[in-house]
This record gives structure tokens, sequence and C-alpha cells, in this order.
């Protein structure tokens, strides 16, 4: 019995872990010449706003770390709904030198941010 109770403990641990895992994304995925992408899943009940804010601290972390600055090029993502889907959030930025021309602040609301 005692050997049973024992073996739950790591079992419930790496459980939580995969779950955990699963759900954290932010892996950044080159897509060209200075363009990257950040994508990261959710639960059912949270909504695609909490994910993007994920997104963008991770772009600007990886940037940051690289002298660069984050242009965010697009901005897709879908609430979660309970039975449906997860919440999803998908951020394309580039990595450009501070001093270039196309670091320009984009505007608030658009999809489609850099062209």
């Amino acid at each position: 019995m005692k050997k049973i109770i024992l073996l739950r403990g790591p079992v419930w641990i790496l459980a939580c872990s995969i779950v955990v895992a699963g759900c954290a994304g932010g892996r950044i995925v080159p897509m060209g010449k200075d363009t990257y992408m950040v994508e990261r899943g959710g639960w059912p009940h949270m909504n695609q706003f909490a994910l993007e804010t994920h997104c963008l601290k991770d772009a600007n972390r990886f940037c940051e770390k690289r002298g660069l600055a984050m242009v965010p090029i697009s901005r897709i993502g879908r609430d979660g709904q309970v039975f449906q889907n997860n919440a999803t959030f998908k951020l394309v930025f580039r990595a450009v030198p501070p001093n270039s021309p196309m670091n320009v602040p984009p505007e608030a609301g658009n999809e489609h941010l850099v062209k």
C-alpha cells in the first residue's frame, strides 16, 4: 500500500509539469531576415489579451538580449471558449537596430501593424 502512495507523488509532479510546459509556449521561432514569431496557448477560460502580454514580453526580452528593438508586424489571437477551444495568441515581429528607420511605434489596435 505504501508503494502505491509513494508512486503517486512523482507521477503527480510529472503530470503537472507536462501540463504547465504544454501551455507555456514562448519559444521564439525565426521566420526570415530579422523576422520572428512567438506563440502562446492557454486554457479555455483565458482571453487572448493575457497571452498577448506574455508574447510581447518574450519578444522584448529576446530583442533586448541582442541589443535590438522589437517592432510588431502582426498580432493574431483567439479567446478561449469552454468545451470548444483554448485561448491562443501569435505575434510576428522584427528585431531591428534601435536607430533603424524601421523602429517606429505601431498604431494601437491594428492586426497587421507593419507592411
